[in-house]
């Protein structure tokens, strides 16, 4: 290390008066200051040693506005994008220009009410029978029981996937589970609640279908 710690020490002058000199080599210069008190000797010891550690690491005092946390966010940011050709203005760039929030945090409690009350208007115009809104609001109800204080927006492919996996379910049931949340979320989308489908990253089982074998035998001829 090129650069010593200061040293705060208590001395006699000529006089009898007790000072406090802080004492130590910044960058190879020597420096020695006397002060009246052990504060200021302790505060000046705590600059000079900042300095030493500024010049010893590459660091930095740069004035800014910015609070500490947020100069700690940005260093942050700044050595996950070392090894990037993109700097940290163009990524702000393309955040602000590309990413669009939610309009709004629509708890799924209050989404999927809005969702059954467009059910239960087209069972009035009969577009769809009453048995199929019977199984949506059953199989929403334990949608909801699964996900009880969540918003659309929280719904992530991860979480999804465990839903439709539940109790080992079978591959067309799992389809099922599946079709059926991502009618809601296509819902969703329309009202602004979530700007992309997370169900498109939701694996959908391929069922190979077996052909069907005759069981009629061929007569035979007399």
């Amino acid at each position: 290390m090129s650069h010593s710690v200061f040293a705060a020490s208590r001395f006699e002058n000529r006089n009898g008066v007790t000072s406090w000199r802080v004492d130590g080599r910044l960058n190879g210069l020597r420096i020695r200051r006397n002060f009246k008190n052990q504060e200021e000797a302790a505060a000046e010891k705590a600059t000079l040693d900042l300095k030493a550690l500024q010049l010893e690491s590459g660091m930095r005092s740069v004035p800014t506005f910015l609070t500490e946390e947020q100069v700690r966010e940005a260093e942050a940011v700044f050595s996950r994008l070392k090894d990037s050709s993109r700097t940290l203005s163009f990524c702000v760039d393309y955040t602000v220009a590309n990413y669009q929030e939610p309009e709004s945090q629509k708890s799924l409690k209050d989404a999927v009410a809005a969702y059954i009350a467009t059910k239960d208007h087209e069972f009035e115009q009969d577009h769809i029978s009453e048995s199929h809104l019977v199984f949506l609001k059953r199989s929403f109800k334990r949608f909801l029981r699964h996900f009880p204080k969540v918003t659309v927006a929280e719904l992530t492919v991860e979480r999804l996937i465990a839903f439709f996996n539940r109790g080992k379910p079978s591959l067309k049931t799992y389809n099922n589970r599946r079709g059926l949340i991502s009618t809601f979320l296509k819902f969703s989308i329309q009202r602004g609640w979530i700007v992309a489908n997370p169900i498109a990253k939701v694996p959908h089982h391929r069922i190979r279908r077996h052909p069907v074998r005759s069981t009629h035998k061929a007569r035979r001829g007399t």
